[in-house]
């Protein structure tokens, strides 16, 4: 039980909605897909990785991001106007939420898609800043790796960098979808 509660922030992945998986899939696949192309053709793998190169620098950005994240969530929980707890309009996200004796369907309100949204990308943040630091400290390691003739190392790092990139522009896109509804769709 204890683990379902510490996972419970990524529970905004399972939000119901036509255009979410949008956001949340399409959008950050398709930008690590062209990110990944771009720099494999410009740049050496090993230097994206390694201390100093890109994923160090970007590394440095997404670590001043969980403050602001907490601090959002810390507003809309205590938002006082009563509009934001009336349910968003059609289509209405939606989730499955277990209670002691099953399972409902809950139409979001404004405040519970944003907590949610808002406590998805603290935790996000955190988990790609320590992801990013164990990747930035093995890539020094991942060229000695071969096997077959193949460049194992080589191909862990492009595995790597995927991943970064993914959650990368997950964070971002999300993130762009919260300022939209918290800059414009809170005050329809």
């Amino acid at each position: 039980m204890l683990l379902k509660q510490i996972l419970m922030p990524f529970g905004y992945l399972a939000i119901r909605h036509p255009h979410k998986w949008v956001v949340d899939w399409f959008y950050p696949a398709l930008a690590t897909l062209l990110t990944l192309l771009g720099l494999l053709y410009a740049t050496e793998v090993s230097l994206l990785l390694a201390k100093g190169g890109m994923v160090s620098s970007l590394l440095s950005f997404v670590q001043s991001l969980p403050g602001f994240y907490i601090a959002a969530l810390a507003a809309i929980a205590t938002f006082g106007r009563a509009d934001i707890d009336s349910v968003l309009p059609e289509p209405t996200p939606e989730v499955k939420v277990k209670f002691i004796g099953g399972e409902n369907i809950v139409k979001l309100t404004r405040r519970r898609f944003l907590a949610m949204l808002f406590s998805f990308l603290t935790a996000e943040s955190i988990v790609l800043i320590v992801f990013s630091i164990f990747a930035i400290e093995l890539s020094s390691s991942l060229s000695l790796f071969s096997a077959y003739g193949v460049n194992v190392g080589w191909w862990i790092s492009v595995l790597l960098l995927a991943l970064f990139f993914f959650a990368f522009y997950q964070l971002i896109a999300a993130t762009f979808w919260g300022l939209y509804y918290l800059g414009f769709k809170l005050h329809e």
